[in-house]
């Protein structure tokens, strides 16, 4: 593979990577719509109708979970989760990037843990939910997503930390 064909791989990988951020943001937002939407609904038919939604709490409970993990990648690309911003208080560039590439690897190296485990652990889960009956590896399967996400993102991230130069490695852009 020449640095040509090489470059355009990347370039691909990284507006793959943009593509899938945007998509699941708009996926969460709108399972936390469809939540909301549930909630309303939920509490017109108790209060008003009297008749309860019994799968309504269950619903938004696995709800929340899936529009958690879904996002959970797209803050990881645009450094939105919650960290201790010890890298940046290096004072020397290299190491920050050293730092940086170490960060990303235990990143990748336990999301690919957990992808795998998670997988042997939903195809063997034979459970059903309480209230809407619904196989139990459908809700177990946003781990599974999630860290495939952070997995994808982080990839993403260490390859513009390999492709930045060593001096704006840990700078807020």
């Amino acid at each position: 593979m020449t640095i040509k064909e090489a470059s355009k791989v990347v370039t691909f990988f990284l507006r793959f990577s943009a593509t899938i951020a945007r998509i699941c943001d708009v996926l969460s937002a709108s399972i936390l719509a469809v939540i909301i939407s549930i909630n309303f609904l939920s509490i017109v038919a108790r209060y008003v109708l009297n008749s309860p939604i019994g799968w309504g709490e269950e619903f938004m409970r696995y709800g929340i979970i899936w529009a958690v993990y879904i996002v959970a990648g797209t803050t990881f690309r645009y450094s939105e989760q919650m960290v201790i911003d010890l890298i940046d208080l290096i004072p020397s560039a290299l190491v920050r990037k050293l730092a940086a590439f170490i960060s990303l690897v235990a990143t990748l190296i336990l999301a690919a843990v957990v992808v795998s485990l998670g997988f042997v652990f939903i195809l063997d889960t034979g459970q059903v939910s309480p209230s809407m009956r619904i196989p139990m590896w459908i809700p177990y399967s946003a781990v599974v997503l999630g860290y495939l996400l952070i997995a994808i993102q982080a990839l993403a991230a260490f390859i513009e930390t390999i492709m930045k130069p060593t001096s704006a490695v840990g700078e807020s852009s």
